[in-house]
């Protein structure tokens, strides 16, 4: 008995020496260096938000945070990188819907779990994608687009910056609620599916705005519809899917930041608090609009529901439309 009531004052003397320490921990977050894991290639949309971002908050906190890209297996390096970090808040690392919740339905022997091996910290923006063709072809509109595709299946096409991308994701799931039938064709990233759309080789393609935008503004593309439920105020005079019949019809892309599970709460609402005070400066928000880009500042919680809600919503066009891997 004696031996027992000595384990347990032990125990609890560990307990409480180490709380105060844990405390102290985040209390003195950050003393040194950020590392941000970029899961995409230098040069790209994603890379210079991850760079905007990395720079505000190193300017807040008064700690370098260091960009660090970690690119290829659609995104599963970087996540394996993070997920393996000291839970420290010293490393995270900028998801997009891809490797957050889509990975999950497209990997059957996925190395990690979004929602148990990483903590989410903040969603930091979301962007618009918009149903572009060539201007000297039809279809003309999103309407004309379901007529001629309904009249002769199959004979339109599609294209996307690669297997299970976005763009791919989201037509397949506009296919469904149009009842059409087109076929896909993807590419290795967006650009080479836009160049293919302004030749005349490609019927469509939903692109990301802040990618299209300018082809837009000089004619080379004309747009049909945003795949939103209201008009953009960067582009209002694209018209949106639910003017064209297809109602209930939403996709947005975005991004989020997570650490390793286990990272101190304390310090995963210190970063989630700088995040989203970096969201809500006017010239962040103007900053990332010229790209076609909305800045979003969320809670831990209220991103790990959106990232489960994703989870639900892309497993079912994954399995739908029987999507895999290359």
């Amino acid at each position: 008995m004696c031996t027992l009531r000595k384990a347990v004052w032990i125990l609890g003397m560990f307990m409480a020496a180490a709380l105060p320490g844990q405390a102290a921990t985040a209390a003195e977050f950050p003393d040194k260096p950020i590392r941000l894991i970029c899961p995409y290639a230098p040069g790209g949309l994603s890379d210079i938000l991850a760079r905007i971002l990395a720079k505000r908050l190193s300017e807040k906190i008064g700690q370098p945070v260091m960009v660090e890209n970690r690119a290829g297996a659609g995104g599963i390096i970087g996540m394996e990188i993070v997920a393996k970090a000291a839970p420290d808040g010293y490393t995270i690392i900028m998801v997009g819907q891809g490797m957050a919740s889509v990975n999950p339905s497209l990997y059957k022997n996925l190395s990690y779990d979004t929602l148990r091996d990483f903590a989410p910290i903040a969603q930091v923006a979301r962007f618009s994608m918009v149903l572009v063709a060539n201007p000297g072809q039809p279809p003309k509109s999103v309407k004309e687009f379901i007529e001629l595709s309904r009249a002769k299946p199959g004979s339109m096409s599609y294209g996307s910056a690669g297997n299970a991308s976005t763009a791919h994701l989201m037509t397949e799931l506009f296919k469904h609620k149009a009842g059409i039938d087109v076929v896909h064709v993807p590419f290795k990233g967006e650009a080479p599916a836009i160049t293919e759309i302004m030749g005349g080789r490609l019927s469509v393609m939903f692109a990301t705005l802040g990618g299209a935008l300018s082809h837009i503004q000089s004619g080379k593309l004309s747009a049909l519809g945003l795949a939103t439920k209201e008009r953009s105020l960067v582009a209002p005079e694209i018209p949106t899917p639910a003017e064209a019949g297809v109602p209930d019809f939403e996709v947005q892309g975005w991004y989020g930041m997570l650490a390793p599970a286990g990272v101190p709460k304390p310090i995963v609402n210190r970063l989630s608090q700088e995040f989203v005070a970096i969201a809500n400066e006017p010239e962040l928000r103007e900053r990332l609009a010229a790209r076609g880009m909305d800045s979003i500042g969320s809670s831990p919680e209220a991103f790990a529901k959106w990232i489960q809600d994703e989870i639900d919503r892309w497993r079912k066009v994954v399995n739908d439309a029987n999507i895999r891997t290359d």
